[in-house]
C-alpha cells in the first residue's frame, strides 16, 4: 500500500486505476459498523424491511418501506449523538479495527437522521413490498404494497400524489425512464409484478395502465427493465421461467431462458412454443442486469444464481455455468436484492447475494469463487436481508434491511497494530512518537479518502 500511495504521489499511477486498486481490496475487508455511521437499533420496531432505495444523484437521502406500512427518509450526510448513559463515548470512538470483534453493536455513538417518516396505516393498509427513488429527481418516489396499491409521491410534501389499483398484492416494480435529448424522461413506465400470471405497466404521464404483459403461470415475483433499452423488460415467475420482453410487439415475448441450453451449438429454434422452459427448478426473486446490459444474473428457489449471456449470436440466451457454490440459501417466495457492484469501480465485478440462513456473500462474478461471507453481530444476528442498496462508486459500502427491523451497515474496514505489540521496551522507545505516527497514518487515510478522483468525483 505504501509503494501504491507513493506511486499516486508521483503519478506513475492513474487516479481512475489507483482508485480501482484500493477499491478491488475493500470487498474482502468489509465488515459490519459499530459505533458510527449507523441506523439507530431497531429502527423500524421489528417489523422486516421490504425495501430500500438510496438516489442516486448525492448518495444522501434513502428511503425505507416497512412491513407494518410506514415508509421512513434517511439523511446518510447527517448524525445524531445518542446519549446512553456512558462515559466512555469519546473512548469507544477511538477504538482500534484491531478491537472490532468486543464493539457494542447494540449500543451506537451515532446514528444516522432519521428526517421523515410516513406513519404505519396511513399511507398504505398493509406492509410496502417496493420502494423507488426517480431516477433523475429527488422530487418524487415510488412505493408498491400488498393493499393492492402503487401510490406516486412528491417528496417535498410526502404525500401520495396518485394512487394505481392493481386489484393484487404488488411484490415487485421497477421505473424505467428513458432519458431524452433535451434531458428530460421521454418514457416513464412502472412494471408491476403481482399476484396474478400477467406483468401490468403503469404510465405515470398518463396515470393509467399502458400495457398488459402475459405468460407467466403464476405470480410474477421479479421485474426488472434492461439498463440501456427502454422497451426490454425481464421478468421472473413462480413457475419457474425468466422471460424477455419488448414492449414494443404486439406478442411482447422475445424469448424464455433455458437452464439446459448452455452453448451455441444447442437448438437455437424459437422456444415459445414449447409447454416449460426452465430458468430454475424453483420459483425465480432475484433478477439484476449488469450495466451494459449483456449479462442477466437470476435466483430461484432451488438454490442456484445463474449467468445468462444476452448477446450470444443465436437467441434465445445462454446459461453461462457459472458455479456460485453450496452455500447459497433462497427457499422464500419473496423477491430477494441480489445486487452487483458498480464495474467500473473496481477490475472484477462482484455479485452480493442475501443468504435465508441471515449470512451476506460477496462472489466474484467471472467465476464464482467467493469473496467474503458476511455475518450479523450484535443481539439480533439471525434475521435474514430483503432489502439492499449500494453508498455508492468507490466507498465499498452497502446497507441491507432484514426481517427483524434494522438496517446493516457495512463498510471495509483495515487492522491495526496494537502498540504494544509494536514497542517491547517502553524505556527504549517513545510511545508517544509512535502513536503520533499512527495518528497520522489514520490522518492521511482520511485524506485518501477525501481525494475527489477516489471518489468518482469529477
Amino acid at each position: 500500500m505504501q509503494a501504491l500511495l507513493l506511486d499516486r504521489a508521483f503519478g506513475k499511477v492513474a487516479p481512475l486505476e489507483f482508485a480501482t486498486t484500493v477499491t478491488e481490496s475493500y470487498y474482502s475487508l468489509l465488515q459490519q459498523n459499530a459505533l458510527t455511521r449507523v441506523f439507530p437499533p431497531n429502527c423500524h420496531t421489528n417489523a422486516a424491511i421490504n425495501s430500500l432505495s438510496l438516489e442516486t444523484e448525492d448518495y444522501q437521502y434513502l428511503l425505507s418501506g416497512c412491513a407494518d406500512s410506514s415508509i421512513k427518509l434517511w439523511d446518510l450526510n447527517s448524525q445524531s449523538e445518542i446519549d446512553n448513559g456512558s462515559s466512555t463515548i469519546h473512548q469507544d470512538l477511538n477504538k482500534q479495527h484491531s478491537d472490532y470483534d468486543i464493539y457494542d453493536y447494540d449500543h451506537p455513538v451515532q446514528t444516522f437522521t432519521n428526517i421523515a417518516t410516513v406513519p404505519r396505516k396511513s399511507a398504505h393498509t398493509f406492509g410496502i413490498s417496493a420502494i423507488q427513488w426517480w431516477p433523475y429527481d429527488t422530487g418524487m418516489f415510488v412505493s408498491a404494497s400488498f393493499d393492492h396499491t402503487v401510490k406516486i409521491w412528491d417528496t417535498n410534501e410526502l404525500t401520495p400524489v396518485h394512487s394505481f389499483d392493481v386489484t393484487n398484492r404488488v411484490y415487485a416494480i421497477d421505473l424505467s425512464g428513458s432519458e431524452s435529448p433535451n434531458g428530460f424522461s421521454s418514457s416513464a413506465l412502472v412494471a408491476v409484478g403481482s399476484d396474478q400470471p400477467f406483468i401490468r405497466l403503469l404510465d405515470l404521464r398518463s396515470t393509467s395502465s399502458a400495457h398488459t404483459l402475459t405468460g407467466h403461470k403464476g405470480k410474477t415475483l421479479a421485474v426488472k427493465w434492461h439498463p440501456l433499452n427502454p422497451n426490454l423488460l425481464s421478468s421472473g415467475g413462480f413457475d419457474g421461467e425468466v422471460k424477455i420482453w419488448d414492449i414494443r410487439r404486439s406478442k411482447s415475448c422475445l424469448c424464455r431462458l433455458d437452464m439446459l441450453r448452455t452453448n451455441n451449438q444447442a437448438d437455437s429454434a424459437d422456444n415459445l412454443a414449447k409447454a416449460s422452459v426452465k430458468a430454475h427448478s424453483g420459483p425465480v426473486n432475484g433478477l439484476v442486469w449488469n450495466e451494459q446490459g449483456t449479462e442477466l444474473y437470476t435466483a430461484g428457489n432451488d438454490d442456484k444464481v445463474r449467468v445468462w449471456d444476452m448477446i450470444s449470436s443465436l437467441a434465445p440466451p445462454i446459461n453461462k455455468l457459472v458455479n456460485f457454490g453450496p452455500l447459497t440459501r433462497n427457499k422464500y417466495p419473496q423477491t430477494i436484492p441480489i445486487m452487483l457492484n458498480p464495474s467500473y469501480e473496481t477490475e472484477l465485478q462482484y455479485l452480493l447475494f442475501p443468504s435465508d440462513n441471515s449470512d451476506l456473500f460477496v462472489f466474484r462474478t467471472v467465476d464464482g469463487k467467493m469473496v467474503s461471507r458476511l455475518s450479523r453481530k450484535g443481539t439480533k444476528n439471525s434475521g435474514r436481508t430483503c432489502s439492499m442498496v449500494n453508498a455508492g462508486p468507490f466507498t465499498g459500502k452497502y446497507y441491507c434491511g432484514t426481517i427483524d427491523g434494522e438496517i446493516i451497515a457495512w463498510s471495509p474496514h483495515w487492522e491495526q497494530p496494537n502498540i504494544e505489540d509494536l514497542v517491547e521496551d517502553t524505556n527504549e522507545v517513545d510511545v508517544q512518537d509512535v502513536l503520533s505516527k499512527r495518528k497520522l497514518a489514520e490522518e492521511a487515510r482520511r485524506n485518501l479518502e477525501d481525494d475527489p478522483y477516489f471518489n468518482g468525483e469529477p
